[in-house]
């Protein structure tokens, strides 16, 4: 009885008027726009922009997919975008998983500069999606569950003065945290470890003097910040098991918010747990990590309590989203994504920490450029120690042109 009332409705239901947005099934990607932009010696922003047949256009960020010593990173990267744009040139920027389907493999089997070129196509494909039905990408992903993020300044990109002996000024560290709190920032991070000599190529007291080092340059950030700023530290993976766990012990009374990487957590799994169950302060990790496959046995076996996926290098939006829901099945660990990065990508990242469940906090790279402000339109937006969700469509923001042609390399 049910079925049959069922199909004689259903038959009328063609006549009726409804106001369904529909998507415009004609918009097509004709092309891409690779722009680099200079910051500094620690490396460039670079912006990838696909274009339409009918004018609209989106946007994504490959920043950092290359250390900035390695030569012709940039031309690389440019190899491997152009490669990807095959993938999607003259496909509707609505076929998102078709995208990833056919390229999110030949990414990963390439290495870090496909991967980051991969995300960043996808960044675009969002963006230009969220424009066309004019909506948030937010709202794309199940909508938004909160107004506004908790942010941290990372104070390590912009801190660069160094002293006679080439390690970076302590002071210095001070003066930029000092300068994000009156920033309106209540959370900073920084990464004295990353000015230690390899393990393998010291000796005990080489080591010795620079975990010294780096513990005084920490608690002399805490002295500055005051005990109700949070603390975080990345360690850059300069430590081994034993020297991580006796480093962070030595560290408690700086209260840090957690103790990040203090190994490379893809590649010693084992170790990365053994820290944290030994250990008191938080642990994050997982800057570099592509995939759900790369998270799995970090997730798995809750080796972290906060992991960090790079919606320019673990694969996009889409992906750092299914990533979030992995951690989230697993005991809703925790997910604060890295992102010292410019603003597309801080963007992107704002749109999809929007509607996690498990989301903690997010990176933002303080202090790099004095523009940076100005690069989007409209700005963005910061209170209380707090990022606001764009409610514009796509990723919320538009790259100014002006500002962009000023600063292109």
């Amino acid at each position: 009885m049910f079925r049959r009332h069922f199909l004689k409705n259903a038959a009328l239901l063609p006549a009726l008027s409804l106001d369904i947005p529909q998507a415009d099934t004609k918009l097509l990607i004709t092309d891409i726009r690779i722009h680099e932009v200079k910051v500094n010696q620690r490396g460039n922003w670079h912006f990838v922009e696909l274009v339409t047949n009918k004018g609209l256009t989106g946007f994504g960020e490959a920043s950092h997919g290359f250390s900035a010593a390695v030569k012709d990173g940039g031309s690389q990267l440019r190899t491997e975008l152009n490669s990807l744009f095959r993938f999607v040139k003259g496909e509707s920027p609505f076929a998102v998983e078709q995208y990833r389907q056919r390229s999110f493999q030949k990414a990963f089997e390439r290495g870090k500069i496909a991967i980051t070129a991969f995300s960043a196509i996808e960044h675009a494909l969002w963006d230009l999606k969220g424009k066309a039905l004019g909506v948030p990408v937010y709202d794309l992903l199940g909508g938004k569950l909160r107004n506004e993020l908790k942010v941290y300044a990372n104070i390590n990109r912009a801190t660069n003065e160094r002293d006679a002996n080439g390690r970076r000024l302590i002071s210095a560290f001070q003066a930029n945290a000092e300068s994000a709190l009156k920033s309106g920032f209540k959370a900073v991070k920084l990464a004295p470890f990353d000015d230690m000599k390899p393990l393998k190529s010291s000796d005990e007291k080489q080591v010795a003097s620079d975990i010294d080092y780096a513990i005084t340059c920490i608690e002399a950030v805490r002295r500055t910040i005051g005990p109700d700023t949070d603390l975080l530290i990345d360690v850059h993976s300069h430590l081994n098991q034993e020297l991580a766990i006796s480093t962070a012990k030595r560290l408690e009374k700086s209260n840090l918010y957690w103790f990040e990487e203090p190994v490379d957590p893809q590649k010693f799994p084992a170790e990365t747990l053994a820290i944290t169950d030994a250990t008191r302060q938080p642990s994050a990790g997982g800057e570099s990590i592509f995939g759900r496959q790369g998270f799995a046995e970090l997730i798995a076996t809750r080796a972290l309590d906060v992991i960090m996926p790079d919606v320019k290098h673990c694969g996009g939006i889409q992906e750092l989203r299914f990533i979030a829901a992995l951690a989230e099945t697993a005991g809703n660990i925790a997910i604060a994504p890295h992102n010292p990065s410019g603003p597309v990508s801080t963007a992107a990242s704002v749109q999809v920490c929007a509607s996690i469940p498990n989301f903690s906090i997010l990176e933002y790279a303080y202090g790099e450029v004095p523009w940076r402000a100005e690069l989007l339109s409209p700005i963005e937006r910061f209170e209380n120690g707090f990022i606001h969700v764009s409610d514009a469509p796509g990723l919320g923001h538009q790259l100014n042109e002006v500002v962009l042609k000023r600063y292109r390399q």
